[in-house]
């Protein structure tokens, strides 16, 4: 029977065995199975379980792993908030079931921290990686042709404003491809020069985001597209502006192609340019219901504005004041509601206590992501700009606290860190094997 030690030992060997390999395939494994989001759930829960019993069984060596404790410190962002606004909260259940998973992503950390893919891996991985978004890309562009996916998914119809193109992966399909897209700038920017072909993927994943019918997922590709373009030139990886220039050209063109071609997304767009003006009621018709969201949402802060109304309490929390308004529809009462603004779900669940740790955790992603950049870590800059397009202040689609949120942002973040420890790490054994 192996002692605690030598099963150390023998699972070090083995990660390290996995970083001696030329592409991260568990990486780009994980990236698919994201796009069946029960998959990627599953993983999560069993990685969890498996991380308690190693911690068991090799008596605390497991949690030993460089980056350990950053990751720690971020997820205790939005996990101590959590916890402390569970004493008063609206709906305990959703509290606490929200809190376990947010220490399950604290569990699988130690997994992916130790998988994060190396700088010589990077290159290969993210061609791999960016070959599933084309493909999701060309699944969603099908389905707008055929009317079903490659997958056999229908449009998603009876809307008002028309249908969306979800592709297989579901609502959230373009504000997905958005937050993935640092991996297409990435692969950009690492073979852009030696395949020009490549960049036909990037007006592909535009036009597939436009079609989602999604603006707040089109903004996000642009915020995306400028935010990859500035590190580009920050980190000297292009010798002139004209690479970012094009990519936002490119980005502008494949997201303006379907407004000429599908007539309801041009009447979208149309509609909030109209109603910018126009009454209190128009405005909330063209953009979705979201000022009277929002107003509820904040009204729920200022009564609650300590510790807030417990985490995705505001989703339950929020209906009352929504029916007391003359603009929000009776009809849509029937389900739960969250702030759909990132920062402003966090004031209302947590409070400012909540608020002021997510500024910490925010700022601190910044600043790794920047140095990371002025190191020229592709992998970690890249994976770090992912995590902070997920966890976007002004996002108006998914759930900070989601489940499809969660399950892209905090693995992401421990392959982030694992990558920016290990070259870190590396370079300060350079420096002291050069210094007489």
């Amino acid at each position: 029977m192996s002692t605690p030690s030598s099963l150390q030992a023998t699972l070090d060997v083995w990660f390290q065995g996995r970083a001696a390999t030329r592409t991260a395939w568990w990486v780009v494994a994980f990236v698919a199975l994201y796009g069946v989001l029960a998959a990627a759930q599953l993983i999560i829960w069993i990685a969890a379980i498996l991380s308690i019993g190693l911690v068991l069984v090799t008596r605390g060596g497991w949690a030993r792993v460089p980056g350990a404790r950053i990751y720690w410190l971020l997820l205790f962002c939005l996990l101590l908030p959590g916890l402390i606004s569970s004493f008063d909260a609206l709906n305990l259940g959703k509290a606490l079931s929200t809190n376990g998973r947010l220490l399950a992503y604290g569990l699988i950390g130690w997994f992916f921290l130790r998988l994060a893919p190396t700088e010589e891996q990077w290159g290969r991985t993210v061609l791999w990686l960016t070959a599933l978004l084309v493909l999701w890309s060309i699944d969603g562009i099908v389905q707008e042709w055929r009317g079903v996916s490659l997958s056999g998914y229908p449009l998603f119809t009876g809307l008002p404003e028309g249908h969306k193109v979800t592709g297989s992966m579901g609502l959230d399909y373009g504000p997905n491809l958005a937050v993935l897209s640092p991996l297409l700038f990435e692969a950009l920017r690492l073979h852009g020069r030696r395949w020009p072909l490549l960049w036909l993927a990037l007006p592909l994943l535009a036009i597939a985001i436009s079609l989602s019918a999604s603006r707040y997922s089109a903004g996000l590709f642009l915020v995306s597209a400028l935010l990859c373009g500035l590190l580009w030139v920050r980190g000297r990886s292009s010798r002139s502006y004209w690479t970012p220039l094009l990519v936002m050209s490119l980005s502008l063109c494949g997201l303006l192609l379907p407004l000429a071609l599908v007539p309801h997304l041009a009447e979208r767009i149309s509609l909030l340019g109209t109603s910018a003006s126009a009454s209190p009621e128009e405005l909330n018709i063209a953009l979705a219901y979201r000022p009277e969201l929002w107003q509820a949402s904040w009204q729920l802060f200022i009564d609650h504005w300590v510790n807030g109304v417990g985490v995705r309490g505001s989703a339950g929390a929020v209906n009352p004041i929504l029916a007391a308004s003359s603009i929000f529809p009776e009809v849509m009462l029937s389900r739960s509601w969250h702030p759909h603004l990132g920062v402003l779900e966090i004031a209302a669940d947590t409070g400012v206590i909540g608020v002021a740790a997510y500024g910490v955790f925010i700022v601190a992603l910044v600043t790794m992501m920047l140095r990371a950049n002025q190191q020229r870590q592709g992998a970690a800059t890249a994976l770090l700009t992912i995590v902070l397009l997920a966890m976007f202040p002004l996002s108006s689609t998914l759930s900070i606290y989601s489940f499809t949120t969660g399950s892209l942002t905090w693995p992401l973040l421990a392959l982030a860190l694992g990558s920016y420890v290990r070259c870190a790490v590396s370079r300060v054994t350079a420096d002291e094997a050069a210094s007489p």
